[in-house]
């Protein structure tokens, strides 16, 4: 059984304070990751093809002959396998739009990655093309406007990097090599965001070509129903080429990991949902739940972008009555609160994900009773949804996740194929516990895809995605993605979209 003892733990909890909204396993290593007993072969495709697209763009073709290969169709998420029969590290825009092309005339599936973080493995395919965005990685940043301009293959901690020089920044996950791109789209959840708003709500525009090679503008004033898609409709309609950011002052934080007691869970979910509950729009605070040598154990990252010494105050229940085995609670610059998070190996993992408007004595009792049957290896994820991000009405953009409540991560790990079908099924065990006092998830926190789980997710936006997806990507040529699929509104479903698009025009 592979779990952290406490001296390691305290060793790497100053790294591990930062590590908000990061999707994969932190406070564990295990033996190398194993991804299973399938084994498949890349397809081919015509050389004379494949020489002819390489002459046609700037960016790089990667063949499976190629020496970097292997490296570049790993993913995050090792549970995955795939053998692409291309990969294509684009360039710029008129490279994605030709390489769109050349998939859809070969009838080849197309995926499209950032930074390769997608629980779902989705920056890689089978036999496909994969549109490798990673050498994309421009940043600009305007002080005076406080606005940036990143490209699509930027990872967070790039963008972090050249903002901070400005004392700026916008919602971003703590992970620092997750690709905005990815995060955005989704929604984006990060420290920030009960401050200034999830990372959707900070996107002023973003440059994307469609499926039929055209390079738009989607914002408020140009193709406005794709810029409401695109604010967490995913990857559906199009592949984003460049996002502009609205920025906020940022200094010095206070940030940190509260480390309890093993064997405290239901003590300490409580005393978490009352703090947050009075908390300010300044105080974000992350729960993670983990095994540890002596059971189950119960950690807050706390992040306070107010007054430092204000912000101590508003942490005392923190430490008392329950206090904290471990407090490495510190001021720190907004850069290194957000690029200090551990990074172990990879790993082979489940996620799975439910919003909870109230997280109360049954959910409680069920995350509890899980914990103590867990499999060798989890992790739950509970991050609060209150301040800003809630004060945007949930029909504003596809992003749905806009009450006062909680995201619950469930997430199993193993390593070898044997334990996977515990893992899963503890997970979802779990996830369908908390399902009937659940409303939604969120998306980029599912490891699987299914029409429910989509409609589930996208609630009352869903039928105007699905709309707004039959505009653009009428073929579903992406579809390697939580996926809105364009024929799937009832008469009835359809007939609701054009009423309230007119009520709202």
């Amino acid at each position: 059984m592979t779990l952290i003892t406490r001296r390691r733990f305290v060793q790497q909890t100053a790294l591990t304070a930062a590590a908000l909204y990061q999707r994969r396993l932190n406070t564990l290593s295990g033996a190398p990751p194993i991804f299973g007993a399938h084994e498949q072969k890349a397809a081919s495709i015509d050389p004379v093809a494949i020489r002819k697209l390489a002459s046609e763009i700037t960016g790089h073709v990667i063949t499976p002959e190629a020496s970097d290969y292997e490296l570049s169709r790993l993913v995050e998420n090792r549970a995955f396998d795939r053998h692409p029969a291309l990969i294509v590290r684009v360039a710029n825009p008129s490279d994605v739009a030709r390489v769109l092309d050349f998939g859809q005339k070969l009838k080849l599936p197309l995926a499209v990655r950032s930074g390769g973080h997608s629980a779902a493995g989705f920056g890689v395919c089978d036999g496909g093309v994969v549109i490798d965005l990673s050498g994309m990685k421009r940043v600009e940043v305007d002080a005076g406007k406080r606005v940036a301009r990143a490209e699509a293959g930027c990872l967070g901690g790039g963008l972090n990097k050249a903002t901070e020089r400005f004392g700026l920044a916008t919602t971003l996950g703590a992970c620092p090599t997750v690709g905005i791109a990815g995060l955005t789209l989704g929604g984006g959840e990060g420290a920030l965001m009960p401050k200034y708003g999830a990372a959707c709500d900070n996107l002023l525009s973003a440059r994307v070509v469609t499926v039929d090679g055209r390079e738009v503008e989607a914002s408020h004033d140009s193709n406005p129903d794709l810029f409401w898609a695109i604010r967490g409709g995913g990857g559906n309609f199009g592949v984003v080429t460049a996002l502009e950011y609205r920025l906020h002052p940022v200094g010095e934080v206070l940030t940190g990991a509260l480390l309890y007691p093993p064997g405290l869970i239901p003590e300490t979910l409580r005393a978490y949902v009352k703090f947050m509950k009075a908390a300010p729009d300044e105080i974000n605070g992350l729960v993670q739940i983990f095994p540890s040598e002596h059971g189950s154990t119960f950690m807050m990252l706390v992040d306070y972008c107010g007054q430092p010494s204000l912000g101590n105050d508003l942490l005392k229940p923190l430490r008392a009555p329950i206090k904290p085995q471990v407090d490495s609670v510190r001021v720190m610059s907004y850069l290194e609160a957000q690029s200090t998070a551990f990074s172990g190996p990879p790993n082979a993992f489940f996620a799975t994900d439910v919003f909870l408007p109230d997280l109360n004595e049954a959910a409680i009792a069920a995350m509890t009773a899980a914990t103590q049957h867990a499999p060798q290896r989890f992790r739950l994820q509970i991050v609060p949804f209150h301040g800003a991000v809630t004060r945007v009405r949930s029909s504003d953009m596809a992003f749905p996740l806009r009450e006062p409540g909680h995201e619950v991560l469930v997430s199993s790990y193993w390593n070898t194929p044997e334990e996977k079908a515990n893992a899963v099924q503890w997970a979802k065990a779990l996830r369908d516990k908390l399902k009937p006092i659940a409303r939604g998830a969120y998306v980029n926190g599912l490891s699987e895809t299914s029409d429910e789980l989509v409609r589930a997710a996208y609630g009352s936006n869903y039928a105007r995605l699905v709309e707004i997806k039959k505009k653009y990507d009428p073929a579903n040529v992406l579809r390697l993605n939580l996926n809105i699929k364009p024929d799937l509104l009832s008469d009835d479903q359809r007939t609701d979209y054009c009423r309230l698009s007119n009520l709202n025009e």
